[in-house]
């Protein structure tokens, strides 16, 4: 019977979905009160699982091809997080005709479906939840209603053929060669030293074309993420881009002591680096406030791929505790964004200015989040920052250190300079009556850029789990 406990982070969201549609019908009022506490209620549950396990007092949960271990409920328990945050901030587009029921059900749809996303090892699973995943956030995309949202959602669905494919055709050969899709019953002795490394490469560039994994990630990630409404993007970027790393790593690490580490870290770990660079370069030539936020998300997710792709305990966790911290400053930009083109109809930074004296609360949350993103110190970039560097020196790759150095730095003038346009610019005539945005947009902002100083001040608040969670995946790369 307890084994079936183990679907209840992927059955219990699709249960709310259904109740949120049929509590819709009766009071508005009861729904988002249901909402809100329901979402509330599935981190609690996620994280009190998640605790129990790091502490060794229950073991790991498992039903068919799903597996609640550490790594997993990590992601799950930063997916109910960021859902309760976005489902609060939400309500402020409920006097939008089209925020509907069906926006609210799709979000705990996407929910559901990103858990099973997070705790599978098994391929085709594993593709079955992401592109369920895809599907739902294309319809979240929709709601931005505009043609360019419709254009970036084609082109969104479009490039989920290459991945399937690549995919699919990887899990032929895993299971005709090695007798299952589940990779962690794989005996890679079965596969052929030559496929072993071809199966890598399909899983890598596979998965890792929902990852925002370059160069897939820089034709459908900017326009998706800029034209989602703010909250899905939010939601996009803070999570939905990381599931899909860990699928990645899930799949690939199982074949790292056939090929040679010396040969997979670099290819791994040089894509993170592109990535970095690339995206971050990206986003110092755009105008548009949220292209320019989209492409820093291909940027950060290359520190992610970096110390993912190194794979010692150390580069594990730093890059874990980067998913989380990234989860926290990109989210909070992201909804400071939707805040302020609610207030002012505008995307370009340019076409902003002296938003500082109307706006003060959202400047200061902007510019602490920006700060983190950019690793400044006391803050929580910082920190999983510095453990990436470090564990990249320990692993014998200084270079790569110095190159995500290099990003920080080029991370910190980006955004500088758009809070500067943006801020303190010269005050626009028409923005003079704005304000700070609403209760229901403030507080979740709030609380993300509070958590982004008190995750830097006091980070072993969530590294007993992390760094339990990095050396059980780390123990797949390297048994």
């Amino acid at each position: 019977m307890n084994d079936y406990l183990a679907l209840a982070p992927i059955i219990l969201p699709i249960l709310g979905a259904l109740a949120t549609l049929i509590i819709g019908k009766y009071s508005e009022k009861v729904q988002d009160i249901f909402l809100v506490s329901y979402s509330i209620f599935l981190f609690i549950m996620n994280a009190a699982y998640l605790v129990l396990l790091e502490n060794g007092r229950i073991e790991p949960l498992s039903y068919g091809p799903i597996l609640l271990d550490g790594v997993g409920m990590v992601i799950t328990c930063l997916i109910c997080f960021i859902g309760t945050l976005v489902i609060f901030y939400s309500f402020s587009y409920k006097d939008k005709k089209h925020y509907d029921n069906t926006y609210f059900i799709a979000y705990l749809l996407l929910i559901g479906m990103m858990s099973g996303l997070a705790n599978t090892y098994n391929v085709i699973v594993m593709l079955v939840f992401l592109e369920a995943a895809t599907v739902i956030s294309a319809v979240l995309i929709l709601f931005g209603r505009t043609k360019k949202a419709i254009k970036a959602t084609m082109v969104y669905l479009a490039i989920s053929i290459v991945e399937v494919i690549l995919v699919i055709y990887g899990s032929f050969i895993l299971f005709i060669q090695g007798g299952t899709l589940n990779l962690l019953e794989l005996n890679t002795f079965n596969i052929a030293p030559g496929d072993q490394f071809l199966l890598a490469m399909l899983f890598f560039f596979g998965f890792g074309t929902k990852a925002g994994l370059i160069p897939l990630g820089l034709i459908w990630l900017p326009s998706a993420h800029a034209e989602a409404p703010p909250p899905i993007s939010a939601t996009m970027s803070g999570i939905l881009v990381k599931s899909s790393v860990i699928a990645v790593v899930k799949a690939i690490y199982i074949f790292y002591p056939m090929i040679g580490f010396g040969t997979i870290v670099l290819i791994v770990a040089g894509f993170g680096i592109l990535n970095i660079l690339i995206g971050v370069i990206m986003a110092i030539l755009q105008e548009d406030i949220k292209r320019l936020l989209a492409y820093h998300t291909i940027s950060q997710i290359g520190y992610i791929i970096v110390g993912l792709g190194i794979a010692t305990p150390d580069a594990v966790y730093g890059a874990l505790f980067h998913i989380t911290n990234h989860m926290l400053f990109k989210g909070c930009l992201f909804l400071i964004t939707g805040a302020i083109i609610l207030r002012i109809n505008k995307r370009k930074i340019h076409q902003m200015g002296g938003l500082l004296k109307q706006m003060p609360l959202t400047a200061i949350c902007f510019l602490i989040a920006s700060l983190a993103m950019s690793g400044f110190p006391l803050l929580n970039g910082s920190v999983s920052k510095a453990i990436l560097h470090d564990a990249a020196i320990e692993a014998g790759y200084p270079l790569f250190a110095t190159l995500m150095t290099i990003g920080s730095v080029l991370t910190f003038l980006c955004l500088i300079h758009a809070f500067y346009v943006m801020f303190m610019g010269k005050p626009v005539e028409e923005f003079k009556n704005v304000s700070d945005p609403p209760a229901y947009m403030m507080i979740p902002i709030l609380i993300l850029t509070g958590l982004c100083i008190v995750l830097g001040l006091y980070p072993d608040l969530l590294s007993g789990v992390l760094e339990y969670s990095a050396h059980m995946l780390s123990s797949i790369a390297r048994p």
